[in-house]
């Protein structure tokens, strides 16, 4: 009798244990693996330190001054050491991280800047769909303006995508353009809802 109780109770076992695993890893995946848990926060060390705060927030450039390519194309492109040089030709030049950005342009040897913002390879994301859309970089990026390093500051998964899509977050609006619905140009994303299938980001 006891012998046949054991084997009821192993096969019980048998029976749960993949359920268990399976939930076991959900919880672990959503805990350390997610988007949301892991890139939030994101914050690496560059080769030569640049601060937006002092570039953007007190200086005043435009983000499209360094990353001009996220009007025209899809990605908004990594600034070249020849747009650095247009001002450190004669700013700081004594400084010995300007120091390093002379001799990247000297040796014609690109500076190797860490990409913070990444979306996985099975996604497409266009910055001059988005741009064009009066959709302001803060909305992805963050208020990089007070940042002295970028860092990651919203997940960037399909839902949070999915949640501005549908019209179920604030989007903040470029002064520099408007959008176009239905042939009449609008000032601002009230009631604005984009596409959302699949298609459109996934190709």
């Amino acid at each position: 009798m006891e012998g046949k109780k054991l084997d009821q109770y192993f096969k019980l076992i048998k029976i749960v244990t993949p359920f268990i695993l399976v939930v076991l890893g959900i919880l672990g995946y959503m805990a350390f693996y997610s988007n949301q848990f892991t890139d939030v926060g994101y914050e690496p060390t560059q080769p030569i330190p640049f601060s937006h705060e002092r570039h953007v927030g007190q200086v005043g450039l435009s983000c499209f001054y360094c990353h001009g390519n996220a009007e025209k194309s899809a990605s908004a492109g990594i600034p070249s050491t020849q747009t650095c040089m247009n001002c450190h030709r004669f700013i700081k030049t004594d400084s010995p991280h300007i120091e390093k950005v002379h001799e990247s342009y000297n040796n014609n040897v690109p500076i190797e800047w860490v990409r913070v913002h990444k979306l996985g390879d099975y996604a497409h994301f266009k910055h001059n769909v988005h741009i064009q859309a009066g959709v302001s970089c803060t909305n992805c990026h963050g208020d990089v303006a007070k940042m002295n390093v970028v860092k990651q500051v919203k997940p960037l998964n399909m839902g949070w995508c999915l949640d501005c899509h549908r019209g179920k977050t604030k989007v903040e609006i470029g002064e520099w353009t408007k959008y176009k619905v239905h042939g009449e140009w609008k000032k601002d994303h009230q009631g604005f809802i984009a596409k959302d299938k699949c298609s459109i980001c996934h190709y």
